[in-house]
């Protein structure tokens, strides 16, 4: 081999040296000679380029692009020789038809862009969830006590990219926020309020009638007989006892012995009228409304085959509504007007629309008695008479700002008005028939 192909053979070697070094600078396998510095981390988002390209590489490769320039715009390379001048053709290449770009080349073999950026983000940490058993809920029922939260760590992050892609992403530091805080669910294990579908608090009623026990023993002095269909509030579950409470009263009785109105629909309404009827005596207090609704009213003076000229049906809710105006029983006062009037049928209720004999005396009831442009007229001047006179005590403060006289006041109920509203000493007993028959229409 002679000396123009062994210095070839050197620059190319050259050449293929100086790619290993750039492959070595790229891919951090510099020599121990030649240390390469670490950029320090201080900011977030720090871009540190390094280009890994020095004075010598460039010159180097500035040379090597010269020579092969000169290789390829010759076609052969020839000897000249001294004695002869004779030109013989030593190396024949082939013509390189396409151009290649080494500045291009060169630049993406030993250059690198290096960024690291330094930021903060957020992990959750799970919450755990509890289950609570609870006697006091219906079997299978489940209510969350408490809603559960994660946890937050907060971590600081340097994540390092190379050429736009992420090489390393490394933690260097995390710090808790906040702890995960547990989700609690109560789980119900009743049997009896899953049965009877009610909680704690809920009203329920009798099914017959029923000793309230002041402790889990039948054996024991009970506190009173509760009737059927009454309603009670339901207290706790006792193993085979229920407490419940009724009208100040608290005590126990059997499970078997309660329904709900989940189970017996209507019952609530049944309870409420057997409440009212409960109520209804001779003692029963009048100067207060008697509890009953529109409805109630209208259902009690519908279809009287003894009402002919449908005078009380018609006047029903006049007589509701004078338990809101005055504070009286509408149904005492009904009574009155049916017993005087023979419901509606006497002479002065017919002429002079006065179901009650107002104004009259025994000698001569007809002219003494009042005349009505109304009946219900009537019934309200009588409504206001016995609230201002005969149920309440001088002083009453009654309707519309007035106060009650209490004239011939002896009571509120209704034996204590007969003492001088009538003089008829049975009357007391007659009305309260009356009354007991419109309850009882219900």
């Amino acid at each position: 081999m002679d000396k123009l192909d062994r210095d070839y053979l050197e620059e190319a070697k050259s050449l293929s040296n100086l790619f290993k070094e750039v492959q070595d600078i790229r891919y951090g396998r510099a020599s121990a000679k030649e240390e390469v510095k670490k950029p320090e981390i201080k900011y977030n988002r720090i871009y540190v380029v390094d280009h890994r390209f020095n004075i010598a590489g460039a010159i180097i490769g500035i040379l090597i692009i010269i020579m092969f320039f000169s290789i390829i715009h010759s076609n052969a390379i020839y000897a000249n020789t001294d004695e002869d001048e004779v030109k013989i053709p030593l190396t024949t290449f082939e013509e390189n038809k396409k151009v290649l770009n080494v500045m291009e080349i060169l630049s993406s073999n030993i250059s690198e862009k290096t960024v690291k950026e330094i930021l903060n983000k957020e992990i959750e940490t799970e919450y755990q969830t509890q289950y609570l058993e609870n006697s006091e809920l219906p079997k299978g029922e489940e209510h969350i006590l408490q809603e559960g939260q994660v946890g937050i760590i907060e971590q600081t992050i340097i994540n390092t990219y190379e050429n736009n892609e992420l090489f390393e992403e490394k933690i260097i530091s995390e710090m808790k926020k906040s702890d995960p805080v547990d989700k609690i669910i109560e789980i119900g294990t009743s049997e009896f309020l899953a049965d009877k579908r009610v909680y704690l608090g809920d009203t329920m009623y009798t099914t017959e009638d029923t000793y309230l026990y002041t402790e889990t023993n039948e054996e024991t002095q009970p506190i009173c007989l509760i009737y059927q269909y009454i309603d009670v509030k339901l207290l706790e579950e006792d193993g085979e006892w229920i407490k419940i409470k009724v009208d100040g009263y608290e005590g126990y009785v059997k499970p078997e012995q309660l329904t709900s109105e989940a189970l017996v629909p209507g019952i609530s309404e049944t309870s409420r009228l057997k409440r009212i009827k409960l109520n209804v005596s001779i003692n029963m207090r009048l100067n207060k409304p008697s509890g009953l609704t529109r409805d109630d009213y209208k259902k009690i003076f519908k279809d009287n085959s003894n009402d002919r000229y449908k005078i009380f049906e018609e006047n029903a809710e006049v007589f509701y509504e004078l338990e809101e105006k005055y504070n009286i029983n509408g149904i005492f006062v009904a009574a009155i007007g049916i017993h005087e009037s023979n419901w509606g049928t006497s002479n002065i209720a017919v002429d002079k629309k006065n179901l009650f004999g107002y104004g009259s005396y025994d000698s001569d009831p007809y002219n003494a008695s009042y005349m009505f442009e109304s009946y219900e007229y009537g019934i309200e001047t009588v409504a206001k008479t016995l609230v201002k006179n005969y149920l309440n005590p001088a002083g009453t403060a009654i309707y519309d700002g007035e106060t009650a006289t209490g004239a011939y006041y002896n009571g509120p109920n209704i034996e204590a008005v007969n003492v001088r509203y009538a003089s008829d000493q049975n009357w007391s007993n007659r009305i309260f028939e009356i009354m007991t028959y419109l309850y009882e229409k219900l």
